[in-house]
């Protein structure tokens, strides 16, 4: 039995990345053992992946004695192979103590004061990883550097022919379907467009006073009813448009879902005609595990970093920030290759 661990200790959208890879390892190694570290963020959507064996969860937050527990219990176990692809220290420590006969594994490259460092550093990626790529900094980024490829090219090491667009894997469970299938008869019972608010779009402006109309205008314009999804969202132009939705008649061609499970999130993502968001990072990874249509609204500056982290099997559109009447111009305008195809 060949034994795999993980090291993801971050975000839900960076965990989906990993899961065509988990899913390669399970094909090509039918009895492998597969270990996740991850953080209490991302463990409620890791638990749900049967193909993983054992979960470790670590916290930022925990004391010393538990961080040193848990890198115990890690550390007891003998690794065909370990992957340290989330750049965090509690992640690279592990790497470096535990017993594993093949370490790959992600470096960092950031600048300070115009000199370039890495972490972790020059005698580690050297002389602790069996192989290693490189990425770099959101803030010291020149060019497009495709993270998703770069962890394909680790997992290739072990000849799993993995290509960049190879979907990403979620299985959805009978029940999932089924609870989703009701509600969409319900409730929904057409094509859609869903739009996902979140902090992200605060910086929109006139977005407080402008939202709703540039929505009802939009839903009219391509005769699709609008699904809005949202999480715990307590921002100003969020309340606002709640309340324009609830007391107009278009709350039956707008529909409004809030704080829905993540597994019912994923079933409207992949259902829905097109997703727009201001880069939900769980949105557009999950994306990918379905070749989904995304209308992602973004700063221009922040172009190559966003580019680096999308899936390359989802029909893919960036729009960049302006006031909000110009983005639902521009959404518009891209929803028209979606909405006619």
């Amino acid at each position: 039995m060949k034994k795999f661990i993980f090291f993801r200790n971050d975000r839900l959208g960076d965990f989906l990345i990993l899961t065509s890879i988990l899913k390669s390892i399970k094909e090509k190694y039918k009895d492998s053992h597969i270990t996740v570290v991850c953080s209490p963020l991302n463990h409620v959507l890791v638990k749900k992946y049967k193909i993983i064996n054992q979960i470790y969860i670590h916290s930022k937050k925990n004391s010393f004695f538990k961080t040193l527990s848990l890198l115990l219990k890690i550390s007891k176990s003998n690794y065909y192979a370990s992957f340290a692809v989330d750049g965090k220290s509690f992640s690279n420590i592990c790497n470096f103590l535990i017993n594993a006969k093949y370490k790959l594994g992600l470096v960092y490259k950031y600048k300070i004061f115009n000199i370039w460092f890495s972490k972790p550093n020059f005698f580690y990626k050297y002389f602790v990883f069996n192989r290693y790529e490189s990425f770099t900094s959101k803030k010291d980024l020149t060019k497009i550097e495709h993270l998703p490829s770069k962890l394909i090219n680790l997992a290739n090491y072990f000849k799993l022919n993995l290509k960049p667009q190879k979907k990403y894997y979620f299985n959805a469970t009978i029940k999932d379907k089924k609870t989703f299938k009701k509600f969409y008869k319900k409730f929904i019972n057409k094509q859609y467009i869903l739009f996902h608010f979140d902090e992200k779009w605060i910086d929109i402006n006139y977005i407080n006073d402008n939202l709703f109309d540039n929505l009802s205008k939009l839903q009219k314009k391509i005769n699709k009813k609008i699904v809005i999804t949202s999480f715990k969202n307590k921002n100003d132009y969020f309340l606002n448009l709640k309340k324009q939705i609830l007391k107009t008649k278009y709350n039956k061609k707008i529909l409004l879902i809030e704080n829905s499970n993540l597994l019912f999130f994923e079933r409207l993502i992949n259902h829905s005609i097109c997703s727009v968001s201001c880069h939900s990072g769980f949105l557009v990874q999950m994306a990918g595990s379905n070749s989904c249509n995304l209308i992602d609204i973004i700063n221009k500056r922040d172009y190559n970093w966003y580019s680096s982290w999308k899936p390359k099997n989802t029909k893919h559109k960036f729009i960049f920030k302006s006031n909000i009447d110009e983005i639902f111009i521009k959404i518009g305008i891209a929803l028209k290759s979606y909405v006619n195809a």
